[in-house]
């Protein structure tokens, strides 16, 4: 096999510019989004032990890091809101009408399904633009849930708008 054929048919490199991250339970999350962080992956070796040493072999269990979401909050804090509401309807409702609000407030919300799992989650999608800002790549994560909130901080000493 000659090394020409081992060559990409591609040149262009991958730009982490572009994207667009779609979360189906907030609209509003979408379009203020900066970043995206494909979770990493990570398997623990399997250790065995044999005469000479301990030798590490493939393991069984794959680990998932978090999706980590960077957006932008906006001036009504609307998006914020929303992400909020569904960690405390998730987490540590004050009442069981939050929860029902949180599942009410779902894009997949029936009157037969109030409670369910399927009203408690969201399915995301991040799409991979090419070097000509089409569509390349489409990464599907279902069933997310937010499990933090970072906080942002207010500050009159602040210059500008960062």
């Amino acid at each position: 096999m000659s090394s020409i054929t081992e060559q990409p048919t591609n040149l262009n490199y991958l730009s982490p510019l572009g994207f667009k991250f779609t979360l189906r339970r907030l609209p509003t999350v979408n379009y203020f989004c900066q970043s995206v962080d494909i979770p990493a992956i990570s398997m623990t070796p399997i250790n065995t032990p044999t005469s000479v040493g301990t030798l590490g072999r493939p393991g069984d269990k794959i680990v998932y890091d978090p999706l980590v979401l960077t957006f932008r909050v906006d001036e009504d804090m609307k998006n914020y809101i929303e992400m909020v509401n569904w960690l405390e309807g998730l987490g540590h409702p004050t009442s069981l009408q939050q929860t029902r609000d949180l599942s009410r407030s779902s894009p997949l919300s029936t009157p037969a399904n109030i409670g369910s799992m399927q009203t408690l989650v969201s399915d995301a999608t991040l799409t991979v633009l090419t070097s000509h800002k089409n569509p390349g790549l489409n990464a599907f994560f279902s069933d997310i849930f937010p499990t933090s909130q970072s906080a942002f901080r207010f500050s009159s000493m602040a210059n500008d708008v960062e």
